[in-house]
């Protein structure tokens, strides 16, 4: 299955291979948690406030400082929007999850699911 930026995801009886910058495998008796996060929530609601406090600080203050509050909010909410729908693949004994972001989101989360044998969804 592609990835949106570039690359793929594939999967096998015994491994999910994860192609992008570097070439990742993955075996299935690691892996811990499969989930599927559509949207990191308070990031965009902390983005859409940053915007809105850049329009009143524009509107009664200093329109160079509120317009640089805007900007920072509008970007920050872009990449909010660019990273949604991922696929999180938690891997037993490490931190920090791996997380890839297919092109079509809920039909690699349940054939990885079907093949790691795991059902869960955060």
């Amino acid at each position: 299955m592609p990835l949106r930026s570039s690359g793929w995801v594939g999967y096998s009886d015994d491994a999910i291979v994860i192609n992008d910058d570097e070439c990742k495998k993955i075996h299935t008796e690691d892996v811990a948690e499969i989930g599927l996060r559509t949207l990191q929530w308070d990031i965009a609601v902390m983005s859409i406030l940053l915007v809105g406090v850049g329009g009143y600080i524009v509107l009664t203050r200093n329109p160079f400082i509120g317009l640089c509050f805007a900007l920072v909010g509008l970007g920050s909410l872009y990449r909010t929007y660019t990273h949604r729908q991922a696929l999180v693949i938690q891997i037993r004994n490490h931190q920090k999850p791996v997380i890839i972001h297919p092109t079509n989101p809920e039909t690699c989360h349940d054939k990885l699911a079907e093949t790691a044998e795991l059902n869960q969804v955060r």
